[in-house]
């Protein structure tokens, strides 16, 4: 991977996610920030540069509001800061599909909202690879993870740290009007549009090598 040639690399999962805990109750911002300070502080970590896809990205977001001392800089992609009605509704409506069909028919649904033309064109194969992923999430998470993804506000007006906002031309989920509106909030921001839906950076690896790197490197 490049960018283990200019930089240490720390990848976790999420609350809820891969092998880390999947406790009752709703997974808030909160609870992912303060994991993600816990997770550092026991690694001896700071001058981080955070790198969040979604809701990832709003992870990274608050923790660099809350906890800038941490922060070098930060990539923040195809997320939002508000979880405006539109957004709620988008989210609701996965969240009425996975009570009413389970996992898959939630993820059927969700799929044209994150995924790009060109995945359905020609990657058809990856939208099958996370299909088979989402059916091994607990019930109970989904609702824990998109609850929480329903609530809290993030002031951009408060982020201070280096930020490059990432948003896929073809994001239906969290479209780029949000980030131009996003972007007038941060102080030392910069918005760059790539090829791609909401997992731009999933769809096109080489969005990192050819468009965020430099921009890393930069700010390094």
């Amino acid at each position: 991977m490049c960018l283990r040639e200019h930089f240490q690399l720390l990848r976790y999962d999420c609350r809820g996610q891969g092998h880390s805990p999947k406790p009752e109750g709703v997974y808030s911002l909160d609870d992912h920030v303060n994991d993600l300070l816990q997770l550092i502080d026991q690694l001896n970590i700071d001058n981080v540069i955070l790198v969040g896809l979604s809701n990832g990205a709003r992870i990274a977001m608050e923790f660099s509001i809350r906890f800038e001392n941490y922060v070098k800089a930060l990539v923040a992609f195809d997320t939002y800061d508000e979880p405006t009605p539109m957004i709620q509704a988008k989210l609701n409506s996965w969240l009425r599909a996975h009570e009413i069909g389970g996992a898959l028919h939630r993820f059927d649904i969700a799929t044209p909202w994150i995924w790009g033309e060109e995945v359905f064109n020609t990657k058809s194969e990856l939208i099958l690879a996370y299909r088979e992923k989402a059916n091994s999430l607990l019930p109970r998470v989904v609702r824990s993870l998109i609850d929480g993804a329903l609530q809290t506000n993030i002031d951009l007006s408060k982020l201070n740290v280096k930020t490059l906002l990432v948003v896929g031309r073809e994001d239906l989920l969290t479209p780029i009007f949000i980030h131009e509106k996003m972007i007038k909030k941060i102080k030392n921001g910069q918005l760059m549009v790539v090829e791609g839906g909401h997992a731009s950076v999933i769809e096109r690896p080489s969005i990192m090598v050819k468009s965020v790197l430099p921009w890393l490197l930069e700010n390094k």
